[in-house]
Order: C-alpha cells, then sequence, then structure tokens
C-alpha cells in the first residue's frame, strides 16, 4: 500500500475525519478542514515514525509538511530516500 493510502487509512481510523473517506483527497487540507490540530499532527508523526522507520524532525514541524496528505507523503518519501 502506498504512503498517501496510509496515511488516508490511518486519517479515517484514528483522527476526527467524519466525512467519506473518498472526500479525503490526496489536496485536502486537513489543518483548514479541523482534521488535524496540533495533537493530531503529533498523532501522524508517531505513526509515520512506527510504521516508517523514519524520524521527524522540529525543522520539519511545519504546517506546510501536514496540511494535505500529499504533503505527508511527500515529506516521508523525503525522508525515506531514494
Amino acid at each position: 500500500m502506498e504512503v498517501e493510502q496510509r496515511v488516508r487509512q490511518y486519517i479515517v481510523d484514528n483522527l476526527r475525519f467524519y466525512g467519506s473517506p473518498e472526500t479525503l483527497t490526496a489536496d485536502y487540507r486537513l489543518i483548514d478542514n479541523d482534521v488535524l490540530d496540533s495533537m493530531g499532527i503529533f498523532e501522524v508523526i508517531a505513526f509515520l515514525e512506527d510504521h516508517y522507520g523514519i524520524e521527524v524532525e522540529d525543522n520539519d514541524l511545519v504546517p506546510e509538511n501536514f496540511e494535505s496528505i500529499k504533503a505527508i507523503s511527500t515529506l516521508v518519501a523525503a525522508k525515506i530516500g531514494p
């Protein structure tokens, strides 16, 4: 399963997303639509670190990295490397 699908499923299963999973597109604005707040971001970080074996560093903690599933996937890809 690709990163976007896993992140989407994590959000649907564990965070306060009350819409249809189909609504949760790769570009859906997670912070603007109140899907992710500060606690939600840290929950997603814990999931990413556990699931992908990466370390999200302090300088990665910017809203741009968590504004959408696509942004989160890009962060994971950068951490995993080529």
